[in-house]
């Protein structure tokens, strides 16, 4: 039916179609455009938002797996690394190497010049240890002036305790607290996945119990002047273990 013209319906009625006006046309034009504008608005608030909360999960997830003193990885995500990395050794045939470092002399500083300087004692440690280990090493705070490496796919027993004297060698450097020197030494317990034990529990046992056998060597020579006590016995790692977090504090 031509615009402008008249249709009778059977009832009598009459319809009457009138050609769009240009200004109709452009009215509906503008009034696309500023929904479409709209939509795009309202998809990139979603896409910034949706980033966003993608941001704020990996964070929430980071702090959860790191120590809140030194910025390691915290003691729950170091066993979690540790078994998986077991795990992924058994099925290529690859050895792990375990450090369970103590620190000597620590609670001699934090008694005398308190827990803030006893705190940046342990980021220096952290620090220091961290630069230390190898390129893809694990290493975690176990709990209060312990650390833990996990060395995946490492070669022999001496390439293990080539990084174990490098550790410890770092760590014996001087600290400077307010402008006096004071020095730490890293007893350090060795283990190795599968010579050592064959699960993260057994390997870390054998790297404590290596490491309270070597302060007891040292302490040796001076118990008869009665200067240092006896070593703590070994404990037990497991899941009811809670660590010594702040024991020397």
């Amino acid at each position: 039916m031509a615009y402008g013209r008249s249709k009778m319906l059977l009832k009598g009625e009459v319809t009457v179609q009138r050609a769009p006006q240009l200004h109709d046309v452009i009215r509906d034009f503008h009034d696309e455009r500023r929904e479409l504008e709209t939509l795009r608005s309202v998809n990139t608030h979603l896409i910034r938002e949706l980033a966003a909360l993608k941001e704020r999960e990996v964070e929430t997830q980071r702090l959860a797996d790191r120590d809140d003193l030194t910025g390691l990885y915290n003691r729950r995500y170091v066993l979690e690394l540790l078994e998986s990395t077991v795990t992924s050794a058994a099925r290529q045939r690859q050895w792990v190497g375990l450090l369970f470092i103590d620190l000597n002399g620590f609670k001699g500083i934090n008694d005398e010049y308190g827990h803030a300087a006893g705190d940046k004692v342990l980021t220096t440690v952290a620090a220091r240890v961290a630069a230390r280990a190898r390129t893809g090493d694990i290493v975690g705070r176990y709990g209060g002036d312990e650390f833990v490496v996990v060395l995946p796919s490492i070669p022999d027993a001496q390439a293990l305790t080539r990084v174990a004297d490098t550790i410890r060698e770092r760590v014996a450097f001087p600290y400077w607290i307010n402008g006096e020197e004071q020095h730490l030494t890293a007893a350090i317990g060795e283990s190795m996945y599968p010579k050592d034990g064959e699960s993260a529990d057994v390997l870390l046992r054998r790297a404590d119990e290596a490491m309270y056998r070597l302060k007891a060597r040292l302490a040796r020579p001076m118990v008869s002047l009665g200067s240092m006590p006896q070593p703590r016995p070994s404990r037990r790692h497991n899941d009811k273990f809670k660590p010594r977090m702040g024991s020397d504090f």
